[in-house]
């Protein structure tokens, strides 16, 4: 285990292997960037729903990522890797573990009729106490629909596997992955945490035809020297197990105390909860799991494409062209309530994803209200929505006492602001963009540190600001009350 006194010394390397980019951070101890990479990858989507991509292809851009930062610094001194990754994307595999097909992306629709099916059939109660998630999801309905159409592509010898696990063992020679990933495919019974026997014996699946399931803590193997010396790196070095991303993103944040919200806004607002117990679940869409800093929960909720919504309602009404500068003044100058006109992105019942029930409208539009003032009150609309998401964590006993945000929409003045009106939690922003690809490094440090994930986070992350709850709240109160009103079934 690494001593302080050459912890100065160590870089470590995390790679985030997103569903279109992956991405390599070089870190030091104390969390500073000192290199970075990046290389897309392609989704090849039809119409009858598939979503597929090619374990190859990620590979190769992860060699393209790392690539990028030997051209730019000295590897020698990396200890570990970490890895981040994406969740649910399933990747058939043979008896020898070459790849069988494309990955089936977590985008892909073709499972949705088998999900269905077996939701109606078990109903919700079952799913939440097997798998942490009230209903059927993700790889669930893809094996289900390849045992229908393909059903010698499942039998042993044949293994399943998913991207992470899959790029681990071809960086180590080892497929292994985290609890957060197998949770993500609704594989994982986070109340024994382990496979959910049940739910396996149901799709006719051998437990050993799955990853290795490893802590955190734990690393998969070391670095073979064949990769190794394709990426400039030391052969043998530690390679982590596959974390789910959202999990990575709560470490490189530094969201993973008890209280905590990681906020990811992105194209999704995503938001992670960390607990110190397992609580029920806020909503039937909610993921319950155990964390990657042991001792800990996560619950998992997503409010689905908000920040397709806000840029749709930025170029409907012709502000698609100005600067995200020139938008956020144009926000900070419009007063709270924008004059009256409203938009509601969600009514349905309490505790539904707006990516499912959505009915946005606007309401009291007059002809006379500005392009500023509809926008405003599309970006105040949703802020209720995570507001109400906010009441919904406590109202399952997870107490909420920040929110930490990355992404997109952290960058915006005013968006921040409205939000700390709108919840009355201090908005913290990240300090790195790349928080899932920091986490990674952060999950890296762990392999040879022997301090918790948690000190690691504290030491390797920084706040950029923390913006307060302001005067507006009060205003804002009320547009809260008059939703959830609106809101109730």
């Amino acid at each position: 285990m690494a001593k302080d006194s050459d912890s100065a010394a160590q870089t470590f390397l995390g790679l985030d292997l997103g569903t279109t980019n992956v991405k390599a951070l070089l870190v030091d101890a104390r969390g500073r960037v000192l290199a970075g990479g990046a290389c897309p990858v392609s989704v090849r989507t039809l119409a009858d729903g598939s979503a597929e991509q090619d374990i190859d292809d990620i590979f190769q851009a992860v060699l393209s990522a790392v690539g990028q930062i030997a051209r730019q610094r000295d590897l020698r001194s990396v200890r570990a890797v970490g890895v981040s990754s994406q969740g649910g994307a399933v990747q058939l595999l043979d008896e020898n573990e070459a790849p069988v097909g494309p990955v089936i992306s977590w985008m892909d629709t073709r499972g949705a009729p088998f999900d269905a099916t077996l939701t109606l059939q078990f109903g919700e109660q079952w799913f939440t106490e097997h798998v942490g998630h009230g209903c059927s999801g993700v790889a669930i309905g893809q094996l289900l629909r390849l045992r229908d159409q393909s059903p010698h592509q499942l039998k042993p010898p044949a293994r399943i596997g998913f991207v992470g696990d899959v790029i681990v063992q071809r960086l180590c020679g080892r497929r292994a992955h985290h609890s957060t990933s197998l949770s993500i495919g609704l594989l994982y019974n986070p109340h024994l945490r382990a496979a959910d026997a049940d739910l396996l014996k149901l799709l006719a699946l051998d437990p050993a035809q799955l990853p290795a399931l490893l802590s955190a803590r734990q690393a998969a193997a070391g670095l073979s020297p064949d990769v190794a010396a394709k990426m400039s790196l030391p052969a043998g070095i530690p390679v982590s197990s596959a974390v789910h991303d959202q999990y990575a993103a709560a470490l490189g944040s530094g969201a993973c105390e008890t209280g905590d919200v990681n906020f990811g806004s992105g194209t999704a607002w995503v938001l992670l909860a960390t607990t110190n117990e397992l609580n029920r679940l806020p909503t039937p869409t909610a993921f319950a799991c155990d964390h990657v800093v042991e001792g800990r929960y996560g619950l998992l909720l997503s409010l689905g494409n908000v920040g397709v919504v806000f840029d749709l309602a930025v170029r409907t009404v012709g502000l698609g062209d100005r600067s995200s500068a020139d938008l956020d003044e144009i926000l900070l100058s419009t007063p709270p309530g924008c004059n009256g006109v409203k938009c509601w992105p969600h009514v349905a019942w309490p505790g539904a994803s707006l990516s499912e029930t959505t009915r946005q409208r606007l309401e009291q539009l007059r002809k006379s209200h500005s392009p500023g003032e509809i926008v405003r009150s599309v970006l105040e609309g949703l802020s209720l929505e995570l507001a109400r998401y906010m009441d919904i964590l406590g109202s399952c006993g997870c107490r909420v006492l920040r929110l930490v945000m990355s992404g997109k929409a952290s960058a915006s003045r005013a968006t921040r602001q409205i939000i700390a009106d709108t919840t009355g939690l201090p908005i913290c922003v990240a300090g790195e963009e790349e928080t899932s690809a920091l986490g990674a490094a952060v999950l890296a440090r762990g392999l040879v540190d022997d301090k918790s994930l948690s000190q690691l986070s504290a030491e390797m992350t920084r706040l950029r600001q923390t913006v307060e709850p302001s005067s507006e709240r009060a205003i804002y109160q009320q547009m809260f009350a008059e939703y959830l009103n609106l809101v109730k079934p």
